[in-house]
């Protein structure tokens, strides 16, 4: 199958002007809701691009993008801030018929659970808080004693809680998409290291597993501990949402841990396929998009 269709990332003020039409005329229509890596999540932003600009299709195909740097998943379903989501999704004048909806989430969300501190004062914040205090990390070898149980139950709670609001809002009375399926990707492992995205900007990992004290030559097993973790939590996910009362979840991961390169421990700056500690550089997203593009089973 030649794969010659180049996405159409369309803005929704795009559907204002002319090039709205090729939403209408695409053999595929897609709902788009996402973090840096559906967005740019570089300073500067010409540095860098994303996944959806690099994926190619069998069809012509057209998606509505309102992902944007640093968006948790939080965010994305809170639907007083995400209206234009919300009606995109659910249905009125600005609705369409989506083929299927992609999602890039949970990794800011992660990241903002792997920085809370012990000192935290929000109760929220810290029950979510992944990462062990460093005078309770046991003796052993395995990364897990540097994660707090609790808080990875937590975590994951809150990570399907956000997943039955989102398909609850699809799949709602009136609703043009109902069931059409939602793939969501796994992240490739990133390594840990001094590498910001921009001044403010990071680093992430490198920060908090310094901050809590943990060994730098397990930095990166950690970082892939937690990376599986997500994909495996992802594989069983329609089954728990089915508990949770949403009848067909249709939820579809798109697994792309292993595509890149790691970047070198000592590396503070671009390096192959990595251009910061947590974003790809265009190699690198070049080579997710491909992976990406032969999971879209729909099209």
């Amino acid at each position: 199958m030649a794969f010659e269709y180049p996405l159409a990332v369309l803005q929704p003020s795009d559907l204002n002007t002319d090039r709205g039409s090729v939403l209408t005329t695409s053999t595929w229509r897609l709902l788009t809701q996402g973090d840096s890596w559906f967005s740019i999540g570089q300073i500067p932003p010409w540095a860098t691009t994303n996944i959806l600009f690099n994926i190619r299709l069998a069809s012509s195909a057209a998606t509505v993008s309102l992902a944007s740097p640093g968006k948790t998943f939080v965010q994305m379903i809170n639907w007083e801030r995400e209206i234009k989501f919300a009606t995109y999704l659910a249905g009125g004048t600005l609705a369409y018929h989506w083929d299927a909806i992609l999602l890039s989430a949970g990794g800011n969300d992660l990241f903002d659970a792997v920085l809370t501190t012990p000192g935290e004062t929000d109760p929220v914040k810290a029950r979510l808080r992944l990462l062990q205090n460093p005078e309770l990390v046991p003796v052993g070898t395995s990364v897990t004693r540097y994660l707090r149980p609790d808080g990875w139950d937590t975590f994951f709670s809150m990570i399907t809680d956000c997943f039955v609001a989102l398909l609850s809002k699809r799949d709602e009375a009136g609703s043009q998409s109902k069931e059409v399926p939602v793939f969501v990707h796994t992240y490739d492992c990133p390594r840990p290291r001094p590498a910001p995205a921009g001044p403010g900007l990071g680093p992430w990992l490198s920060r908090a597993f310094t901050t809590y004290k943990i060994p730098s030559n397990d930095w990166l097993p950690l970082t892939s501990y937690m990376i599986q973790q997500w994909a495996q939590f992802l594989s069983s996910l329609n089954a728990k949402l089915t508990a949770r009362g949403i009848p067909k979840p249709n939820v579809r991961p798109v697994y792309l841990i292993g595509t890149l390169n790691p970047a070198p421990a000592d590396s503070t700056g671009p390096s192959g396929d990595w251009e910061n500690e947590i974003h790809p550089s265009p190699q690198g997203y070049a080579k997710l998009g491909i992976a990406f593009e032969k999971q879209l089973s729909i099209l």
